[in-house]
């Protein structure tokens, strides 16, 4: 998976940049981001691989991960909307970040949908995974943003910040990661 992301993403893009200055060091690890393509999971991927090297694991939902089962060998693991199965899941989420090598990424609008769509509104699971991680958990926030600019395949952009917050409710999550996303777009737009 490390070679795919790498490379597939060198192929994909004009120029990948990762902005991220976290230490991450014996602390589990929930990455929240925006879910703006096929590539975010190897997005996630690189990332993990560049800068925060944690054991990798990314929840997917169950149909798009039946397609693709190869992924359960790169950390992947389902959830399916509706069913009984959600809490198992978002249980199992929640046990992993209670070992310190562990990162877990999730996408809490929960499919993909456009960059352009803001606000970016939380499905309840994340709360919950979060409500039953190690009081040592680090939540992250990471926006992707691609842009062409004059090239023929776009630029992306990765920015990586810690959410400090202690209250962590699905509310201040929410906002807070809004907030980044904002900052991320208007420091995206060339002066």
């Amino acid at each position: 998976m490390s070679f795919y992301s790498r490379n597939g993403l060198k192929r994909s893009f004009h120029k990948v940049e990762f902005d991220c200055s976290v230490d991450t060091a014996n602390r589990p690890v929930l990455m929240i981001g925006n879910h703006f393509s096929w590539w975010d999971g190897f997005i996630a991927y690189r990332l993990n691989d560049l800068c925060l090297r944690k054991k990798f694991h990314i929840m997917m939902l169950e149909e798009q991960l039946e397609t693709r089962m190869f992924l359960n060998k790169a950390g992947a693991f389902s959830i399916k909307r509706g069913s009984r199965s959600v809490v198992e899941s978002l249980q199992y989420a929640s046990a992993l970040l209670h070992d310190g090598e562990n990162l877990v990424v999730v996408y809490p609008r929960g499919a993909i949908s456009s960059i352009h769509r803001r606000p970016v509104r939380f499905e309840k699971g994340v709360e919950r995974i979060i409500a039953g991680a190690s009081d040592r958990l680090m939540i992250l926030f990471y926006v992707a943003l691609p842009d062409w600019y004059s090239e023929k395949k776009p630029r992306l952009t990765v920015r990586v910040i810690e959410y400090g917050v202690r209250e962590r409710s699905a509310t201040d999550l929410e906002e807070t990661y809004n907030m980044f996303l904002d900052e991320c777009i208007t420091r995206q737009i060339p002066l």
